[in-house]
């Protein structure tokens, strides 16, 4: 009898410890595991050269008159400041207004005689052809008047922008060809530098990311230079140059003359495919590495094998094998299963120097 209730008893307690069991275990399989994760950037690395220019003008103008003559008055000097369409210098102009009067005292004249001729030719008294041919040179003749007109006002020299007269190449009393600079003017609206490149550099222009330029006059703080574009054509030194433009904020401070040193950053196309992630994000399987991506879908892990190339920081690992926009799991990694279904806490991308992990 006692040993029927020992066997009972064994019996009973048996049934009761498998179905606590699984209960625990269906417990278990229906509670999602936290995990945080990560977000791998495309590789940063880069290549740098450093290079020495200087702050060159936007543009430099030579000025000129239009047309040929004696120079009778010069309105700027060196170091003046021009404001664009500001008068310069003055021809002697005598010739030019007489040949402007004489002009127009014939198209008076002429005006008269095509009026009284178009009325003639309305009644049927001037034929067609004699009408035309006056008509064609009363044209002509205006056309004369208004190239005169020019003439003259080309005897007045005008700025064709802002900026500082540096050189001053003629003298009142001088006879100016027409076109003969005299007058050398910096656009200081813009400016710029211009940096010498092997043709070794000439050709990785496509890889450029960014160029920063650091001058004494501003602190040596970091600069940032815009591409303006590349001149094609070697110098005698089968040096290539690339135009930098300067921010518009430091015109005032960098001036023409002064030195600025120039860093061009370069891609590095060998590890464009490389991503940079926390090691412990890795784990192994069968003699390989891998890492867990998550799904945006369901936010499910799939372990995605991947190669490390080589660690960086003693914290990061950099790797080959993930594509662009992968979001893994950052902490945790031992205790997932293929297809399982997680909970995310954060993207610890941003969060790296707040979340101790």
């Amino acid at each position: 009898m006692v040993k029927l209730f020992n066997i009972t008893a064994i019996t009973i307690l048996s049934l009761c410890l498998a179905a606590c069991g699984g209960k625990n275990e269906d417990t278990l399989r229906g509670r999602l595991q936290s995990v945080y994760t990560f977000t791998p950037e495309g590789n940063t690395d880069t290549s740098v050269s450093s290079h020495t220019s200087s702050v060159e003008e936007g543009k430099s103008v030579s000025v000129g008159f239009r047309t040929g003559g004696t120079i009778r008055r010069l309105a700027a000097d060196e170091g003046t400041y021009v404001r664009k369409g500001q008068v310069l210098g003055y021809l002697d102009e005598v010739d030019y207004q007489l040949g402007v009067d004489q002009l127009m005292t014939q198209y008076d004249q002429l005006s008269s005689e095509i009026r009284r001729l178009e009325d003639m030719h309305a009644r049927g008294n001037v034929s067609d052809n004699d009408y035309e041919k006056a008509v064609a040179g009363f044209n002509q003749l205006r056309t004369q008047l208004d190239m005169a007109k020019n003439k003259l006002a080309y005897t007045q020299l005008v700025a064709p922008v802002s900026g500082y007269v540096v050189d001053r190449m003629m003298e009142e009393g001088e006879m100016a060809g027409a076109g003969t600079p005299v007058f050398r003017i910096v656009d200081n609206s813009s400016v710029e530098t211009t940096v010498a490149l092997s043709p070794a550099a000439y050709s990785m222009k496509d890889k450029i990311v960014k160029c920063i330029g650091k001058s004494a006059a501003t602190g040596d703080a970091e600069i940032p230079l815009d591409i303006i574009g590349f001149i094609p054509d070697g110098d005698s030194n089968s040096l290539f140059r690339l135009r930098l433009r300067i921010p518009d904020s430091l015109r005032d401070r960098l001036l023409p003359g002064m030195n600025m040193g120039v860093d061009i950053h370069y891609r590095s196309d060998s590890g464009s495919d490389l991503r940079r992630i926390p090691s412990r994000a890795l784990f192994e399987r069968d003699g390989k590495s891998y890492v867990w991506t998550i799904s945006p879908a369901d936010s499910t892990v799939t372990a995605n094998e991947v190669t490390i190339v080589g660690a960086p920081e003693g914290k990061d690992s950099m790797v080959r094998g993930l594509p662009d926009g992968s979001r893994i799991v950052a902490v945790g990694v031992h205790h997932l299963h293929d297809g399982e279904k997680v909970s995310v806490i954060a993207d610890i991308s941003d969060l790296k120097e707040k979340v101790a992990l």
